[in-house]
């Protein structure tokens, strides 16, 4: 096999988009190199077309975004981090973010709103797209463990996927707290230490800690003599007001009754609970504490601020998440969760999948612009939330992802068929094994925007397998990977999804099979489907001459 140069890559590149001098922030995510530049007409855009490893391009704002692909952009992306030698474990660990008008008068109304949106989305995709793998490496554990534990309950190897992605879960603040600090021009270790603060041992663990009854006390208050008692008492009350069939097992008290502990008292009395997995409450932590640590830095002196800077932006920013902060985020967060369920489940009823039709059909879209990276912060609170009520995670939004991305994948596939040239079969082969493993980006990018006809069918696929989501209600179990190998996030047996549905009076078809099965039967529907949509579609005038231009390099325009 050849070696591949990676470094000559890297230098053309740099080359191309204006030099060294000319860069005011680069990194990457799953597929994409991101850039800002200082003068964008110093870019080559027809000069990164010819690249070899170039699939797509697109550009948000100011940003620009070169498509390479997953497996081969983190590789060019350390050539040029070796090559600037201002990599991000060196010199931007404490670089802003590039300064925009909050408001540009010259702007409608509507485009300022619109602009204000896009940013905001921008913003949380340069917080969580770096954090993916790790949401990838914790979700899929759980997952594993939770195929494990149907097929062989309370096996070894589950514990140790128990304790791998309840581990990562429950961190995720920690790393949250990292990348907002960085991305928002504070010190990315004390918006860690913040995170660690927040899920602290000391702290009641809430993630895997879902008690039906927590009863409240002073940090001083006596175990035997008080606690003891009245978690007794709670206990036997609780098992009084539940209607047990014969024979069935009486649980435990622990599983029944939780304690949790107050420090100070009256208004500003704080409660000794963790916020383990949660990502709204480190966000309004962050935010404030960048705040604090500014203000910090400008008025104390020289002499002290090595001490006082770090130890009073923890300090306070830790006494203010507790007594405040925090509990709002958490609220917050929860309305979010609340909101998104009660939606989904209104708009999908027995053979109707409305809500799930229009999801899936507008998802592709989203990710054109980015904005489906906003959602991976509302599932993490969907799962943390569905957990602590049920005590098994459910999400929506994991199953219209994997439909959508086997849409793209097949959409790709289609192409094929309609050329002789082995160099684009080989592309849209790579790119229909990226959408079906969970990397849409070559396959749209590269291939579907470029013939349009493809990319409706793959919207139209999607939206198809949507509804069958949308009256089945199809969820997942985790977070992991949107595509075939994330069947492992989908329950294979139907005990805890037929309690959810009981409890959240969720009217859906074929309650008796499983989701794993669920999902299955979506991802094939969103296959056919689209095969069939751009057979027919190709057919048509639109698509012979979109077909033309792609396949006419003279022709070939990338938007």
């Amino acid at each position: 096999m050849k070696k591949i140069n990676w470094k000559t890559y890297a230098l053309e590149i740099i080359e191309l988009i204006g030099g060294k001098d000319n860069i005011v922030e680069i990194y990457h995510c799953a597929t994409r190199l991101r850039f800002i530049l200082k003068n964008d007409e110093k870019f080559n855009l027809e000069g990164i077309k010819k690249i070899e490893l170039f699939k797509g391009y697109k550009k948000q704002e100011n940003q620009h975004q070169i498509i390479i692909g997953a497996g081969v952009v983190d590789k060019v992306y350390k050539e040029i981090d070796l090559i600037l030698n201002q990599g991000s474990l060196k010199n931007d660990d404490m670089k802003p973010e590039n300064k925009q008008k909050f408001w540009n008068k010259q702007l409608s109304t509507k485009s300022n709103m619109l602009m204000i949106t896009k940013r905001g989305m921008n913003s949380f995709a340069s917080i969580f797209v770096p954090l993916v793998p790790v949401f990838i490496a914790g979700g899929m554990s759980l997952a594993i463990m939770s195929l494990v534990n149907q097929i062989s309950p309370n096996t070894g190897f589950a514990k140790l996927l128990d304790v791998i992605g309840g581990g990562i879960m429950g961190s995720i603040p920690v790393f949250v707290g990292y990348t907002a600090a960085k991305k928002w021009g504070g010190n990315p270790f004390l918006g860690m230490a913040i995170g660690l603060v927040l899920v602290s041992p000391a702290l009641l663990n809430r993630y895997s800690t879902n008690t039906p009854v927590q009863l409240e006390f002073d940090i001083n208050t006596d175990f035997e003599s008080v606690i003891k008692p009245a978690m007794e008492a709670a206990f036997k009350d609780y098992l009084n007001s539940l209607t047990l069939a014969p024979g069935a097992k009486i649980p435990e008290m622990s599983q029944v009754v939780g304690v949790y502990y107050t420090i100070f008292s009256g208004f500003f009395k704080i409660k000794l609970i963790g916020y383990q997995a949660q990502i709204v409450p480190v966000l309004l932590v962050i935010g404030l504490s960048i705040n604090i640590e500014r203000v910090l830095k400008k008025y104390t002196p020289q002499i002290i601020a090595i001490i006082v800077v770090p130890l009073g932006t923890v300090l306070l920013s830790s006494w203010l998440a507790f007594w405040a902060i925090a509990p709002l985020g958490e609220i917050i967060g929860k309305g979010i969760s609340l909101g998104l369920s009660g939606l989904f489940k209104y708009t999908n009823w027995n053979f109707i999948g409305f809500g799930g039709m229009i999801f899936a059909g507008f998802y592709p879209f989203l990710v054109i612009t980015g904005l489906h990276q906003g959602f991976l912060p509302i599932e993490t609170q969907l799962l943390v939330d569905s957990n602590l009520q049920f005590g098994h995670s459910f999400s929506f939004i994991t199953p219209v992802a994997c439909v959508s991305n086997i849409a793209q994948g097949t959409a790709a596939f289609m192409l094929i068929f309609y050329t002789k040239d082995k160099k684009e079969k080989s592309k849209a082969i790579s790119s229909t094994f990226g959408g079906y493993t969970g990397i849409t980006e070559p396959a749209m990018f590269g291939i579907n925007l470029q013939i349009k006809p493809l990319f409706i069918a793959a919207a139209i696929g999607s939206a198809a397998a949507g509804w069958w989501l949308g009256m089945t209600h199809t969820v997942a179990n985790s977070l992991g990977s949107a595509s075939w190998i994330g069947l492992v996030q989908f329950d294979w047996n139907t005990v805890d999804t037929k309690k959810y549905f009981a409890d959240q009076n969720i009217h859906a078809i074929l309650t008796s099979v499983p989701m794993g099965v669920h999902i299955t039967i979506a991802m094939l529907i969103s296959a056919a489907t689209t095969a069939g949509t751009s057979a027919l579609l190709l057919r048509t005038d639109w698509g012979k001459t979109s077909l033309k231009n792609y396949l006419n390099p003279s022709e070939n325009q990338y938007n």
